[in-house]
């Protein structure tokens, strides 16, 4: 019918299947132009982070510290059925280390976050341990008080608060931070929220302005800024980049790298294996609500993840 269709998107596979040719815009500029049969995927990822695809995954060897988080006989009944949702689930996990979780839809790696920060989706036993010391955690607000901060999964549902400002819903979980008794300081809540603004690159007109006027990278980054604003010593990150362009992922690795360095212990649960396979220190790879294995980088790949995550055995 003769009709010109502008199609904007960053899910490649869609691009390339439907397009004639192919724009890529980075910060408000054209950076380049191809027919789409002249191009690939790489190039069009390099000219979207501006870097070669090679860098994507920043990781670089640094020294892990001690244990900070161990997890003994972690058992979550699940309260519709018999088989448990996580089932003697043990692990550790060091100060300044990247540990990739691993697993299909339904082995427990979600529950597993849930259950470290305070909302098990059942009756739950075992023993969580933070820096050699037993503690108990009934309630979100008992994990932020001992320093364990989760990134949820769906940000639109469980994450962003679409009726407050960047601002508020950066501060949220700092509350004491900003406030005297019942009254929050807005020049304290604005000075926190500028401050991971700035470090985190938020791009916003204005931080007063509602979160969802923001690019879903964009809010992604506001949320994790609301957990280092309560400076945690255990970052849970539960698919810390799903729905986001290509460049704020590189944005999201590299911070994570940055905090590792910092000493920061990170769990970053994530459905994409390259990206566990490119971030992680040690992968713990889950099944059917157990720990199948835990690997250590250099022994990892995609084959041996996947036997393990759907329970083959041989590996």
């Amino acid at each position: 019918q003769g009709v010109t269709s502008i199609y904007i998107s960053h899910k490649l596979e869609e691009v390339f299947r439907i397009s004639d040719r192919i724009t890529v815009l980075r910060d408000g500029r054209v950076i380049s132009t191809w027919r789409t049969t002249e191009t690939d995927s790489n190039h069009v990822v390099s000219a979207m982070v501006g870097r070669d695809i090679e860098d994507l995954f920043p990781w670089r060897e640094r020294p892990i510290g001690d244990t900070i988080l161990q997890v003994e006989d972690l058992t979550v009944e699940d309260p519709s059925h018999h088989r448990p949702l996580l089932d003697h689930v043990s692990f550790e996990l060091h100060k300044g280390e990247i540990l990739g979780l691993s697993g299909l839809m339904g082995a427990g790696r979600t529950e597993l976050a849930e259950s470290l920060f305070g909302v098990p989706p059942g009756k739950m036993s075992g023993r969580i341990l933070l820096e050699g010391s037993e503690i108990r955690i009934r309630h979100p607000k008992d994990a932020i008080k001992v320093g364990i901060a989760l990134l949820t999964e769906d940000r639109k549902q469980s994450g962003c608060l679409f009726n407050l400002s960047v601002q508020k819903n950066v501060s949220l979980a700092s509350m004491k931070k900003v406030s005297s008794g019942p009254w929050v300081r807005l020049s304290s809540e604005r000075e926190l929220a500028k401050k991971y603004a700035d470090e985190l690159a938020i791009k916003s007109s204005n931080l007063r302005n509602l979160i969802g006027t923001l690019s879903g990278g964009n809010q992604q980054k506001v949320l994790v800024a609301r957990w280092l604003a309560t400076e945690p010593k255990v970052l849970i990150l539960d698919e810390p980049t799903r729905g986001v362009d290509v460049g704020a992922k590189v944005e999201i690795y590299r911070l994570m790298i940055e905090l590792a360095r910092e000493g920061m212990a990170i769990l970053m649960i994530s459905s994409e294996l390259p990206e566990v396979l490119g971030m992680s220190d040690r992968i713990l790879v889950m099944h059917e609500g157990r720990v199948a294995d835990c690997l250590n980088r250099e022994e990892a790949n995609q084959e041996r993840v996947m036997h393990l995550a759907t329970g083959a055995v041989s590996v």
